[in-house]
């Protein structure tokens, strides 16, 4: 069973206005609420002060979270991450390609898509599918 923050992580939707705060500006979605299983903006962090917090951020149009923030929560190993305004970060869903060749290197386990060695997954997403399909149980990655 996946726990329900990291179902939130992957079902809601961020980067969208926040429907409570949409005169405000900068009202964008872009923090998740693990302990409410929400996306938030920034306006309604007050409300969720003693909570613990996720900063969701963009990357190649695709949402990311840094690796120092996820590694607190669940074991990153095998991910391949990528450095954005010098942190590094994660892609939380999956990205397919499609193989046009079969050249060396490793591919994710899940999606196929081609990774620098020795990185086995491309995303979170991919590594919990991987982590469900073989072991059945997310626990001790937690």
């Amino acid at each position: 069973m996946k726990p329900a923050w990291l179902e939130a992580l992957y079902g809601k939707k961020f980067f969208v206005s926040c429907s409570i705060h949409e005169t405000s500006k900068k009202n964008e979605k872009n923090i998740c609420c693990l302990d409410c299983c929400l996306s938030i903006c920034p306006h309604c962090v007050l409300s969720h002060r003693s909570h613990r917090l996720l900063q969701i951020r963009r990357y190649v149009y695709h949402e990311v979270v840094r690796l120092e923030d996820l590694e607190k929560l669940i074991d990153c190993s095998n991910i391949q991450a990528y450095t954005i305004n010098a942190a590094k970060v994660l892609f939380i869903k999956k990205r397919p390609q499609n193989r046009q060749f079969k050249g060396s290197g490793n591919y994710c386990t899940s999606c196929d898509r081609s990774l620098q060695e020795p990185f086995f997954h491309c995303s979170l997403g991919c590594k919990v599918d991987f982590v469900f399909k073989h072991y059945k149980d997310l626990s001790p990655f937690l």
